[in-house]
């Protein structure tokens, strides 16, 4: 534990600092964020370098990269700038025309066409300072919450601990995509039709994280598939144009549907219903900037897509409807297998 004599070395400004450097991963957009100059972040971290004994930041070929220290420092740093922000007052509603912030996410493939359209139209008509970054999801997620690396997830599973807070944001259930006319499907999809034909699934790191295969498990499901994707949207440009089925979330099918020659059809054997949470640290909880972000997300997961299209397109109900064989339930996805 730092002694009192440690602390008073220690300039509030510098932590600022170290967390802009660590949302932007550059010098200069952390000085442009700061409204100070290049060389006074420069000389910032070269006293914060002092101070931890450690580079914090290394040099690549895209800007900088955090040190394994850097890492560890910026959870403490981000919750005590908030703890401090409230008491001051200063940790209110965000003017988002000024306000600058890089956040990093996990944001699960099936919602990611969803949710993020409306975020990004808010930020690129009223707040231009707010940036996304979105990472892939991997079973260590949950660590990379804990250590400050993420600001939030929106994933198929929970993570364990009792300083993550979670939302379920979302409830859907699967369908099958086929292409449309599948000579293998005259009419309604049925359980031995769907053994039968071959299927397009995810690859096993991917299914590693999702509840589907557990499920088919559990209900004696099995599948013969000569293909494994690593990304979801693959899915639906390769069943268009093959034999291959696959399961999809429905709001990701139906969004699917107005893009790709396919067909929706009923899974014709017991699937439960999957939930996708959003997940942060405690931390962030009273966060004014985390806060709208996350508000934002949960208010974009409910919204139907036709009435977040913009206005001069036409809704996607509207343009899926004719390849949709199944009648539609304002159920939702998560990741399939």
């Amino acid at each position: 534990m730092a002694t009192t004599t440690e602390l008073s070395k220690i300039d509030l400004n510098l932590l600022v600092l170290f967390e802009a450097v660590y949302s932007t991963g550059a010098i200069g957009a952390a000085a442009e964020r700061l409204h100070i100059t290049q060389p006074a972040v420069s000389m910032g971290l070269k006293r914060l370098r002092e101070l931890t004994d450690d580079p914090l930041f290394a040099r690549t070929g895209r800007g900088i990269a955090p040190t394994a220290k850097a890492n560890q420092l910026i959870g403490p740093v981000r919750e005590a700038l908030g703890i401090i922000g409230r008491q001051l007052g200063t940790g209110g509603a965000v003017d988002l025309a000024t306000w600058k912030r890089h956040f990093r996410i996990v944001m699960v493939d099936p919602m990611e066409p969803i949710v993020m359209p409306p975020i990004l139209r808010r930020i690129t008509t009223d707040a231009p300072g707010i940036s996304i970054e979105s990472v892939v999801g991997t079973r260590d997620f949950g660590a990379e919450l804990k250590g400050g690396q993420l600001d939030m997830a929106c994933f198929g599973y929970l993570i364990d601990g009792p300083e993550i807070r979670s939302v379920a944001i979302d409830q859907y259930d699967l369908v099958i995509v086929a292409r449309r006319g599948h000579p293998g499907i005259p009419g309604k999809l049925d359980a031995a039709t769907y053994r039968m034909l071959w299927h397009i699934t995810l690859n096993r790191e991917l299914q590693a994280v999702a509840n589907v295969v557990k499920d088919m498990v559990a209900n004696a499901v099995t599948r013969h598939a000569p293909y494994r994707v690593s990304k979801l949207w693959s899915k639906p440009a390769i069943i268009e144009s093959t034999d291959l089925i696959g399961l999809l979330p429905r709001r990701f099918a139906e969004h699917a549907a107005a893009r790709y020659a396919i067909d929706i059809h009923e899974v014709p054997v017991p699937m439960p219903a999957q939930h996708i949470y959003l997940m942060w640290h405690e931390r962030n909880d009273d966060d004014p900037g985390h806060r709208w972000l996350r508000e934002a997300i949960i208010q974009a997961a409910k919204v139907p897509p036709a009435a977040a299209a913009p206005a001069n397109k036409p809704p996607v109900k509207a343009r899926a409807k004719a390849t949709s064989a199944a009648p539609r339930r304002r159920r939702r996805v998560s990741p399939p297998a």
